[in-house]
């Protein structure tokens, strides 16, 4: 009997290590075949499930207006409660950089307390910013509200992507995401008209007073609905499982070192301590961070096995590089509208609409498409070859920015980002090891929205040398540049003649040089994927320690007539 035992033991682990290697084999051979075998049936999402994805997708939208409305209402915020150029400059940056070195954190925390409690921390958090900026009547208490914003915006927007992660099929993510992107870009999208309406008709207030319904409805349905059930563990093993020094150093390195990419060359010079002091100790903080995760981090907060072959670390460099660019669209392009056409904040809204919204159409399509065809290569390799065109036809602006070339750049422009954004969110999650999607897919994104952090310094850099230098030339005071949004009501208000003429092509000129960095990224982007980026097949089954639990929906909702289902997911 007691060999029989044995006998039995020694089959079992042999099963066992050969389900390994074949599991560790096919995860190879996906990476290196396109063709593969089609799914058998189509996932559908639950009650529960679908009511989840919208509530995510809602939350999603507040963030991006939040990201958007507030380009078109800035001067009328700064002419309200004071303040200098260089800080309305950090009104909209402030949000921006905290939102970016916040979001892997969050997700690593979320990783061992669970989601619910994470995802319900993010939105009390953003509307406690909303609730500051709307009573603030200076400066300081602004950019308190603006900065406590972002680190609720990082964890709603990062935590919304990889929730899904933890119930929805691979194969089936980039059609279901559409829903998220879809909420995400009608954000973008109306920020900036409703910004400008707001600035011209009433109170910039009203800009806050917007999210309060958003939030409040987020407070209530986030604890209710994300019934997601983390790995259980003791308190004390929950917090030794946070990598507390990790993220310590990884978040003081990374706002200074972004801070000092952002005032660096505007609001001090480059080769000042100012500037290069935070950006060295930064530099070196950001450095000393990944030695850590590579050779002493236990639970490091950032997965060290993410970046195991070129094609993922290219991947996220493209994230960086898209993110680069996504923002200074969103921020140049309305600049250019106000100071060189002369648009009213509403109108230089509506004119960006046509970017945004093939944005969402293209973001939606191509999920289904990479979904129906379990391939993310072409998405990606057609995204950075129309980005490329698009950044060409900016750069044309200066010379022929008719109503027909701007729409049109706009339209290709769009197509461009929401084929990259799908595509390359979930190539990362394809390309990692089973169980590493959601730490993917926080990585992608927190890449992303570093990109957009590096591009407000480098993006604010270039206009403004270059402005300076075309000023210079002409004869014409520099300091117009350093205060170029302050400056366009001014300017219209000249007369016409040589004089204004000079300075508007001024502001065209720094935009085209602005637009031509673009055109090289995208370029080398287009490059680096169609060299480094491979196939990865999507057909995996969730592998989540996250299992989401509807019996309480069952019991108010009721099984039979509402389609909850039970049995895929245990408690």
């Amino acid at each position: 009997m007691q060999n029989s035992e044995t006998e039995l033991s020694l089959s079992d682990t042999r099963a066992v290590a050969g389900d390994r290697a074949k599991s560790d084999q096919a995860f190879l051979d996906s990476m290196t075949t396109e063709t593969q075998a089609p799914v058998e049936e189509e996932w559908q999402p639950s009650k529960h499930e679908k009511a989840i994805i919208y509530t995510i997708s809602l939350l999603n939208l507040i963030v991006s207006l939040d990201a958007t409305i507030i380009v078109t209402s800035l001067a009328a915020i700064v002419d309200d409660i004071g303040g200098t150029t260089t800080e309305a400059f950090w009104i909209g940056t402030s949000y921006l950089l905290v939102n970016a070195v916040t979001m892997p954190v969050i997700c690593s925390i979320s990783d061992v307390i669970g989601r619910p409690i994470c995802l319900t921390f993010s939105v009390a958090i953003f509307s406690l910013g909303t609730i500051l900026c709307c009573v603030a009547n200076g400066i300081p208490l602004m950019l308190v509200g603006r900065c406590i914003q972002g680190v609720g915006g990082g964890g709603i927007h990062s935590l919304g992507l990889v929730i899904q992660t933890d119930f929805i099929p691979l194969r089936w993510r980039p059609k279901w995401y559409g829903v998220t992107l879809a909420a995400w870009a009608v954000g973008l999208s109306a920020g900036p008209i409703i910004g400008g309406a707001i600035a011209q008709k009433t109170t910039w207030r009203w800009v806050f007073y917007l999210m309060f319904p958003i939030c409040g409805f987020g407070l209530v349905a986030v604890p209710y609905l994300l019934t997601l059930r983390p790995k259980k563990a003791t308190a004390q093993e929950k917090l030794s499982r946070i990598d507390w020094f990790g993220c310590f150093i990884f978040i003081g390195s990374a706002t200074i070192f972004l801070m000092a990419l952002s005032w660096g060359g505007s609001q001090h010079p480059w080769d000042s301590a100012a500037t290069l002091a935070p950006l060295i100790i930064g530099f070196v903080g950001l450095l000393i961070t990944v030695l850590y995760i590579k050779y002493y981090a236990k639970n490091p907060f950032i997965r060290k096995t993410l970046f195991c072959d070129a094609s993922s670390i290219v991947t996220y460099i493209a994230a960086a590089g898209q993110g680069f660019v996504l923002y200074a669209t969103l921020y140049y392009s309305p600049l250019y509208f106000q100071a060189v056409k002369n648009f009213s904040p509403i109108n230089t809204g509506l004119a960006t609409l046509p970017n945004l919204l093939t944005f969402a159409l293209s973001g939606i399509v191509t999920g289904r498409l990479v979904t129906r065809f379990n391939n993310f290569r072409w998405a990606i390799w057609i995204g950075w070859f129309f980005g490329a065109v698009a950044a060409g036809m900016y750069v044309v602006w200066r010379v022929n920015d008719s109503a027909a070339v701007w729409v049109w750049t706009f339209l290709i422009g769009g197509i461009s980002h929401g084929a990259i954004l799908n595509a390359q969110n979930f190539a990362t999650q394809a390309m990692c090891k089973e169980g590493d999607e959601g730490a993917a897919a926080a990585m992608y994104i927190f890449a992303r929205q570093f990109g957009m952090a590096v591009g407000v310094g480098i993006g604010a850099t270039t206009f403004q040398n270059v402005m300076k230098m075309k000023l210079r030339w002409e004869g014409l005071p520099t300091e117009i540049a350093d205060n170029a949004e302050a400056y366009i009501p001014t300017l219209h208000s000249l007369p016409d003649g040589h004089e204004k003429d000079v300075i508007t092509d001024a502001y065209a000129f720094g935009f085209q040089v602005v637009v031509g960095t673009w055109t090289a990224l995208e370029t080398l982007m287009l490059f680096l994927t169609l060299v480094f980026i491979k196939h990865a097949d999507m057909n995996r089954k969730v592998s989540s320690d996250h299992h989401l639990n509807s019996d309480r929906m069952i019991r108010h909702w009721g099984k039979k007539n509402n389609g909850i289902e039970t049995e895929e997911y245990g408690t």
